[in-house]
């Protein structure tokens, strides 16, 4: 499939009597270009992480996909229709039209460092000539909305990157991610760090200690290596804090029917077993994707487990 770039399309248009006018915005955080790359492919967050916009998708493909959003312009509900597609390594275009304006975007990413990553996105709006006076506002509309989208989508590739820090890396099957995979929730994503020693725990509490009362405590840290305890008299059930699809952490999510829900996809995950706290003398042994857990009356211990050291392909793409 033959693809136009941003220059091409415009050079086209603008015979056509169209006149663009283009601003750019940057970003510059500590995450991987990989980690921005999936972010602008993966579809399904739209839905539960982003508040001004929908995506129904029409076609999806590994570098392209059209979709028809709901995007919210002066608290209205706007139909766009929405064309995005990979364009070169670490670059996407896309585009939509509304009336008689034509939004042309580009997106690059590119890592000026290691977990260093500098994005840039440029907006080309063009329109006929009689409404070139309407460029401010839309430029202001569109940056006013670019910074809303950035206040959710950032801090997913921040996680990420803080992830990559503790030496976790991500599955992709390909160079690039692919928008079709990304619709895959239920995939294990998630490589966590190697060479774990197995033998020794990384974590071991007292629940009296953490949750003397019912109620709810954080143990260990926010990875495959933590666990949430939620007490209801002397049962106390533990949940993971890591979802193994993307990396996201599951400590700000409500336990609801007995469940906690990745705040960016929407994966839902029970407790992983209860402990009672009045069997003194009780041993019991779980397992998360990547830690077994043992406890012993009401001591807890957590160790990575062997699943831990699993081979994947660590998409990081610069």
């Amino acid at each position: 499939m033959k693809k136009f770039d941003k220059v091409s399309i415009l050079k086209r248009l603008s015979k056509e009597g169209f006149h663009f006018r283009e601003f750019s915005l940057e970003h510059v955080g500590r995450y991987a270009a990989a980690d921005a790359d999936w972010n602008y492919k993966d579809i399904p967050h739209l839905h539960y992480v982003h508040h001004l916009a929908e995506a129904v998708p029409s076609a999806v493909g590994d570098d392209i996909v059209a979709t028809i959003n709901t995007q919210k312009i002066f608290g209205m509900t706007v139909p766009l229709s929405v064309f995005n597609y990979e364009t070169g390594v670490g670059e996407q275009t896309y585009y939509t039209t509304l009336f008689w304006f034509i939004l042309l975007i580009q997106t690059k990413y590119a890592e000026e460092a290691p977990l260093r990553t500098r994005v840039t996105t440029t907006y080309a709006v063009g329109s006929p000539w009689w409404l070139k006076w309407v460029f401010g506002l839309l430029k202001w509309t569109i940056t006013r909305n670019y910074h809303v989208l950035m206040s959710t989508d950032i801090p997913m590739r921040l996680r990420r990157g803080d992830l990559r820090s503790r030496g976790f890396s991500f599955f992709c099957a390909s160079k690039s991610y692919s928008f079709a995979d990304t619709q895959i929730i239920l995939r294990t994503n998630v490589i966590p760090p190697e060479h774990q020693d197995t033998a020794t725990p990384a974590c071991q509490i007292d629940i009296n200690d953490v949750l003397p009362a019912d109620g709810e405590a954080f143990i260990g840290t926010n990875d495959h290596l933590g666990l949430r305890l939620s007490r209801k008299g002397m049962q106390v059930d533990l949940f993971p804090r890591l979802c193994p699809h993307e990396g996201s952490c599951l400590d700000e999510t409500p336990v609801e029917s007995g469940k906690v829900r990745c705040p960016w996809h929407g994966r839902e995950f029970a407790s992983i077993g209860t402990v009672s706290l009045d069997q003194v003398s009780g041993k019991a042994g779980f397992h998360t994707h990547f830690s077994n857990v043992t406890v012993e009356g009401a001591v807890i211990k957590i160790f990575p487990s062997d699943a831990a050291e699993k081979s994947g392909k660590n998409c990081s793409q610069a």
